[in-house]
């Protein structure tokens, strides 16, 4: 393999590595209750790390703020490239409300930065950077790429059934879905624990398979991600650190 064919595959392997990582729905601090507008959001920090093709790529987790103005930060590192994006949000209820979302990639080919602003009054929103490619007419519920993801992790504490999100994509709107297939106890870096288990819903044709592991005794964190992609390659995240309203979860034996 020539030197120039060999650097391609390692920037496509950390890309999909750093893709990938923008997937995760993390830990949403919620106390469970038959009351579903008494859970809460608690700060925490989350780290986890994962290979691909031999390369390991960390990534780190945030939230901080409340009660009304929270900010949730993202940032994902190997070393071909870097990752940083946040989103601050308000709550109204059990719903979610973001305000501004920022994203920035360094690292293997162009740099991209993107922002969005939410007016939810106006159902507008737009592209600080690129104007002709801001929303108008979003729906009420619309998230950005991270929000949806706390969104999920407090829906599924809050034991709802209908887990579906429209999320703002450069000018276009996407949707996804989720059910919930059950309890699981599973063993992770962080020791055993009962978890949640939560898949994407796809096309009924589609062969990439997402499934997502929630503990209720970490309040809601995820605790692992994994994926199965087309081509029959699967990826892995677990979660190897957790700090919650500013104490560290203990390791189980």
């Amino acid at each position: 393999m020539s030197r120039i064919t060999a650097t391609n595959h390692i920037a496509a392997t950390v890309r999909t590595a750093l893709a990938f990582l923008i997937l995760l729905p993390f830990s949403v601090g919620a106390e469970p209750s038959s009351d579903s507008t008494s859970s809460i959001l608690q700060p925490f920090t989350a780290t986890y790390e994962a290979k691909f093709g031999g390369f390991g790529v960390t990534a780190v987790r945030t939230l901080s703020g409340g009660p009304d103005s929270w900010r949730l930060d993202f940032s994902a590192n190997s070393l071909f490239a870097k990752i940083e994006e946040y989103s601050r949000f308000s709550r109204q209820g059990t719903q979610l409300l973001p305000q501004h979302y920022n994203y920035k990639k360094t690292g293997l080919g162009r740099d991209r930065h993107t922002a969005f602003n939410f007016d939810h009054a106006k159902h507008r929103i737009t592209n600080i950077y690129d104007k002709e490619r801001s929303i108008n007419d979003a729906p009420k519920d619309i998230q950005d790429k991270i929000s949806y993801q706390l969104q999920l992790a407090q829906d599924v504490a809050a034991g709802k059934k209908n887990l579906e999100y429209r999320v703002a994509n450069g000018k276009k709107i996407r949707h996804y879905k989720f059910r919930i297939l059950g309890n699981e106890s599973i063993k992770t870096p962080m020791g055993m624990v009962e978890t949640v288990r939560v898949q994407r819903v796809r096309e009924e044709d589609a062969e990439r398979e997402t499934d997502i592991w929630f503990a209720p005794e970490w309040n809601y964190a995820l605790v692992k991600l994994s994926q199965q992609e087309e081509d029959g390659k699967s990826y892995q995240i677990t979660l190897t650190k957790l700090t919650i309203d500013g104490a560290p979860v203990n390791i189980k034996k």
